[in-house]
C-alpha cells in the first residue's frame, strides 16, 4: 500500500468540504467548478460551473447550447451567504483579544509560533476558520533538525507548530495498547515546489509526511516524494528519531486534529454546510429566475390583420415604439403588447431559501429550546453550548496540547494561559 493512500473517511467528507470552501470563497469559485461525479459524460455535462449549476440539456453538445449554458451561468446571481455567516462568526470571536500568557521557553511563541513569523493570534484565527468550514484542522509540533554543533550554537532552535488543513489529514490509523486507543500513524499531504534543473521552472508536487511509531514505540518521521519512493538525508536516514530536549525519544506522535466536536482523526461536519448546501440551492433558483425574466421579461408587439403589402410598404423599415414614435396601421388591424406573467416561483423559492439560511445561521449559534425570559436567556448565555462555543473550546484544548509538546522540546514545565473570547454578545444590554 503506498504512503499516498487516502482513509476512506477522507474519501468520504472530500465532497462536502470541497462544498463549504468554494461556497466561502465566491462566486467565482462557484462559478468555475467543474463535474467530477461520471467519467462517462464529456462535453458540456462537464462544461465550467457545471458542478453547482448543473447543465439544463447536457444531452445537445452543439455550440449553440453551450453559449446558451454560458449565457445562463453568467446571469445567475450567487450571494455569498456562507461566507457572510462565517465572517460575522469569526467577528464575534474577534470582539475582545485572547488572553495569552505563554511559559518563558516558549514565550516566543506569542510573536512567532510556525517558525515563518506568523503570531499565535493569527494561528488560532487561522484554526478556528477551518473548522468552521471543514470541521476539522491539523496541528504538528515540530523541531528544527541540527546539523550539530555546541550547546551554544543549537540554542537559537525552536519548538514550532506547524498547520495541516482538513485536506492534507488523508490517512491514519488507531489501534488499542493496554486497553486504550492510541494513534499509531498519520499520513500528511504537503505541496512542494519542485525547482527545474535550469532553475527556472517551479512544478507544484505533492509529498507525503508520514508520522508513526516504530516497533520500539519510538516516534519517527518519514518522507514519501509524489511517486510514493521513501526519501533519504544527507546522514543516509530514512526514518528520523524525534527526540526530547533530553534525549529521549516521545512515545507519542506529537500531532493533533482540532474538531468542531471531537479533537480526534474522525472527519466531523462542517458547522457551515447545511448554510452552504442552502446557499447553492438559492444560486440554482437565481438561475433559473433570471433565465425566465430574460426570455420573457421583455414585452413583445403583436400586429392583427395586415396584408402582405401594407407590410412591404408600410412597415418595410422596421417600427417604433415610444411616445414619439407611430405605427400606421390599416382599417381592420389591430395592435397590443404581449408579455408574461411574473414567474414567481423561482423567487418564491429563493425567499424561502433566504428564511431558512438566517434560521440555519441563528443555530450555529444559539441553543436549542423554547421560549424563556430575558433574564434567564441572559444567565444561561454563560454556559451556553453552542457549535461556535465548542469549536472554541476544542481550539484551545488543542493548542494548550500543542504548548505542552513544545516545552518537552525545550525542556521545561511550566504554565500556560490561553483564552479564547466566549463572551459572542455584549452582557450587558437590555432585554429587548
Amino acid at each position: 500500500m503506498p504512503a499516498s493512500d487516502q482513509h476512506k473517511l477522507y474519501i468520504k467528507s472530500k465532497d462536502s468540504r470541497k462544498l463549504v470552501r468554494d461556497c466561502v470563497a465566491g462566486s467565482e469559485a462557484i462559478k468555475t467548478a467543474r463535474r467530477t461525479d461520471s467519467t462517462d459524460q464529456g462535453g458540456i455535462y462537464n462544461s465550467m460551473g457545471s458542478q453547482y449549476l448543473p447543465v439544463p440539456n447536457p444531452n445537445d453538445d452543439s455550440i449553440e447550447n453551450q453559449d446558451r449554458y454560458a449565457a445562463y451561468r453568467t446571469r445567475a446571481t450567487f450571494i455569498n451567504f456562507t461566507g457572510y455567516t462565517k465572517d460575522g462568526l469569526m467577528g464575534m470571536v474577534a470582539r475582545k483579544p485572547t488572553e495569552v500568557d505563554l511559559d518563558t521557553s516558549i514565550k516566543y511563541a506569542e510573536l512567532n509560533v510556525n517558525g515563518s513569523g506568523l503570531s499565535l493570534q493569527g494561528m488560532t484565527q487561522s484554526v478556528i476558520g477551518n473548522l468552521l468550514e471543514t470541521g476539522q484542522d491539523g496541528l504538528l509540533v515540530d523541531f528544527p533538525m541540527s546539523a550539530g554543533g555546541t550547546q551554544v550554537q543549537t540554542a537559537g532552535l525552536r519548538a514550532i507548530i506547524k498547520q495541516y488543513p482538513a485536506e492534507s489529514i488523508i490517512n491514519w490509523r488507531i489501534e488499542t495498547v493496554d486497553s486504550i486507543d492510541k494513534v499509531v500513524m498519520v499520513a500528511l499531504a504537503e505541496e512542494v515546489a519542485k525547482i527545474s534543473e535550469d532553475g527556472f521552472g517551479v512544478e507544484d508536487v505533492t509529498y507525503t509526511r508520514v508520522l508513526c511509531l516504530n516497533d520500539e514505540g519510538n516516534y519517527v518521521q518519514k518522507l514519501y516524494n509524489e511517486h510514493d519512493e521513501l526519501l533519504v538525508n544527507e546522514a543516509g536516514e530514512s526514518e528520523i528519531l524525534i527526540k526530547k530536549s533530553d534525549g529521549s525519544s516521545w512515545k507519542e506522535i506529537l500531532f493533533i486534529a482540532a474538531g468542531s466536536e471531537n479533537n480526534d482523526l474522525i472527519p466531523d461536519k462542517s458547522p457551515l454546510y447545511d448554510v452552504a448546501e442552502i446557499n447553492i440551492g438559492h444560486y440554482r433558483n437565481s438561475a433559473d429566475f433570471e433565465e425566465s425574466s430574460f426570455l420573457v421579461g421583455q414585452p413583445t408587439p403583436v400586429f392583427a390583420g395586415l396584408t402582405e403589402g401594407w407590410v412591404k410598404s408600410v412597415m418595410k423599415g422596421g417600427i417604433q415604439i415610444g411616445s414619439r414614435a407611430g405605427v400606421l396601421l390599416p382599417e381592420s388591424g389591430s395592435a397590443m403588447l404581449l408579455q408574461a406573467e411574473a414567474n414567481q416561483m423561482p423567487s418564491a423559492g429563493m425567499d424561502r431559501k433566504e428564511e431558512q439560511l438566517v434560521k440555519i445561521g441563528a443555530k450555529i449559534i444559539s441553543d436549542k429550546g423554547g421560549v424563556e425570559t430575558a433574564e434567564a436567556s441572559r444567565i444561561k448565555f454563560a454556559g451556553q453550548n453552542s457549535k461556535l462555543g465548542l469549536v472554541i473550546i476544542n481550539t484551545e484544548l488543542a493548542l494548550d496540547q500543542c504548548f505542552d509538546w513544545m516545552m518537552g522540546f525545550q525542556g521545561s514545565t511550566g504554565e500556560n494561559v490561553f483564552n479564547i473570547n466566549k463572551q459572542f454578545y455584549e452582557a450587558t444590554v437590555d432585554p429587548q
